[in-house]
């Protein structure tokens, strides 16, 4: 019996040490794994769950930072940056969400609705912040501070930041070139939320605004706020100063700017106060052919881009937007048909390929109507003729029956060959948003063309150009064959005065002619401005100028006037296109702008400026184009 009890002990003290091994082995796995694990996350992983860790108690509020400035090449400053404030709230300071957004709704004349749509589309979804405050009144009005500042005790959730806001010192100024800053949008984040933008971010839009966006957008700073686990703010532990964004250094003269929206201006007013009712658009576009760079560029109608600070006005949007689009570029995104600034193009063609002498003579009278399909010379409509003319006075004359002879000789290729070699059918390069119009200049693949339709062709009827691509070009012909690629910017400089980006003169194209075809061009379109059809608007202008009229056909609207040329004609300084949306004859409406562009880059000082300052006068008293 004691023996058996012995054996029994035995047996549950053998069972107890087993299990206790065991405890043993699996407590020492556990802690094993477990000082494994501690080493991995406190170790190996420290860093980052320490980083993880700081990200959950410190919220990143960005403090705006100012756009950089542009200035024009003269160090004059067309836009700038102000401070204003901004009534923000933070939803998640808000004690009784509901009576403090109806007090705001009272105090900002803002409806509930608005408040609370503004409030989630900065602060919820992938690129909105919870805790950073969401903008519900911009460039608030100092009444409606003060309103908000009286009711900061019932109004836990609402702050009044001061913030940068665009400047323009000079009001619509190359507001065509400049653009406009708004608010990004939900698509513009889809493409730029990787590049750190969030929703109550501004972004430039059009023109060079968003063009250099990159250079002119600058670096935030930010506020460190710690939160809890709610995201709600418990207070500020850091704070970084943002870094305004760079300086545009532009090519463009403020002064020569100035002197082409003025003229445009003027010029409209005066066709539309006549007999081109219609003529409410036009452009104008100053090059130096050496460089490419821009001296004005000009659409009209224009518009102030302070309008877009903060918001657009009804009011505003109506006047920019109905009618005659005040956002459309017409220098740049426009493309017309030339008329008779096309035929210096056809007459290089004809000459390059020998189909025509300079010596030959051509009869420009009603007689000769029927060799060319019933086609009419325009001073017919005068009762005047051309009478016998070579080539060099059909130009001076803008004679179209030269030129019908011309396309008669010539194949649609060999014209569109010639204009392509300079650069029309093609971008310019320039740097801007939107991207600028290609134009047409169509050939044989694009299109069969019937024998009268290459008489059109030959008087620029059958292509589309834009102002700028016109001023390129004929910058090609001043410098005979080489045409820069045309440029806004000059230098990019940091708010340190570190340049980052320069523009060098840069050859886009070369046209390589014959001197005779450069020489018969730069005389015969010196003729155009002395005693041709762009002579009395010349009148009097003391440095030789060489140039060419258009007036192109634009059914059923009266037709397009233009002007393009340079001076001095013997040493290209700067080289001008003007456009006048159905404003006539070139002569009369186109290059009156033109001198007046010249006049005030060359400063001159004219008894008879007066006389050809920009105003209309009637076509049939002075040489047709």
């Amino acid at each position: 019996m004691n023996m058996n009890i012995m054996d029994m002990m035995d047996r549950t003290q053998k069972g107890f040490e087993r299990r206790l091994r065991t405890f043993q082995i699996v407590a020492m796995a556990l802690l094993i794994v477990l000082v494994g694990r501690l080493w991995q996350l406190q170790v190996m992983r420290g860093d980052y769950f320490k980083s993880r860790s700081t990200a959950n108690r410190i919220a990143v509020v960005p403090v705006s930072a100012p756009r950089g400035l542009m200035v024009d090449r003269n160090g004059e400053v067309l836009v700038t940056s102000r401070m204003a404030h901004t009534v923000s709230a933070m939803p998640q300071e808000f004690q009784d969400r509901q009576s403090e957004v109806e007090l705001l709704s009272r105090l900002l004349g803002m409806t509930s609705e608005e408040i609370e749509a503004k409030i989630e589309g900065q602060t919820q979804g992938k690129y909105g912040v919870p805790y950073q405050p969401a903008r519900l009144l911009e460039d608030a009005p100092a009444e409606i501070v003060m309103r908000i500042s009286e009711h900061r005790v019932d109004l836990p959730g609402v702050i009044i930041e001061e913030e940068p806001y665009r400047s323009y010192p000079h009001g619509m100024l190359a507001g065509a070139i400049i653009g406009y800053v708004g608010q990004i949008s939900q698509d513009e984040l889809k493409q730029l939320g990787d590049r750190g933008y969030r929703g109550r971010d501004r972004i430039g839009k059009t023109g060079l605004e968003r063009e250099f966006e990159e250079y002119l957008r600058g670096q935030d700073g930010i506020t460190q706020i710690e939160v809890d686990s709610l995201s709600r703010p418990r207070g500020t532990v850091g704070f970084t100063e943002p870094v305004g964004g760079a300086t545009l250094v532009l090519t463009i003269d403020a002064r020569v700017q100035r002197a082409a929206e003025e003229a445009l201006r003027s010029q409209l007013a005066s066709l539309a106060a006549g007999k081109y009712k219609n003529a409410r658009a036009g452009a104008a576009v100053a090059i130096d052919p050496r460089t490419g760079e821009i001296l004005a560029l000009a659409s009209e109608p224009g518009y102030d881009p302070g309008w877009f600070v903060p918001k657009i006005s009804e009011e505003n949007w109506r006047r920019v937007s109905t009618g005659v689009s005040a956002l459309f570029n017409r220098a740049v995104s426009g493309a017309y048909p030339p008329g008779s600034t096309f035929k210096p193009f056809t007459a290089m063609a004809a000459l390059e390929s020998g189909q025509v002498s300079l010596d030959e003579r051509f009869l420009c009278t009603p007689s000769v109507s029927s060799r060319y399909f019933g086609k009419k010379c325009s001073a017919w409509s005068s009762g005047r003729t051309h009478g016998n003319q070579n080539l060099a006075q059909g130009m001076a004359n803008s004679c179209n029956v030269v030129f019908y002879e011309l396309g008669r000789r010539l194949t649609a290729d060999q014209m569109a060959a010639m204009a392509k070699a300079f650069g029309l059918s093609y971008p310019t390069g320039l740097r801007y948003t939107p991207p600028e119009s290609t134009g047409a200049v169509p050939d044989s693949a694009t299109r069969e063309f019937m024998p009268g339709e290459r008489l059109s062709y030959a008087i620029g009827q059958q292509v589309t150009v834009t102002p700028l691509q016109m001023a390129a070009a004929y910058g090609g012909i001043a410098m005979r064959g080489s045409i820069c690629t045309p440029h806004l910017v000059r230098q990019v400089v940091t708010p340190e005065g570190s340049v980052v980006a320069e523009s060098e003169p840069e050859l886009a194209r070369s046209a390589d002619l014959s001197k005779k075809t450069w020489d018969f061009l730069h005389a015969s379109l010196t003729e155009v401005t002395r005693t041709g059809t762009a002579a009395w608007a010349f009148s009097g202008f003391p440095i030789p100028t060489a140039g060419k009229t258009g007036t192109a056909q634009s059914p059923p609207g009266d037709s397009h006037a233009w002007f393009a040329g340079w001076a001095p004609a013997s040493d290209p300084e700067i080289v001008v296109a003007v456009l006048i949306e159905q404003g006539g004859g070139g002569g009369t409406a186109a290059a009156p702008v033109a001198r007046a562009i010249m006049e005030a880059y060359f400063g001159s000082k004219l008894a008879g400026a007066e006389q050809s300052g920009g105003q209309a006068a009637d076509e049939d008293s002075f040489p047709l184009d």
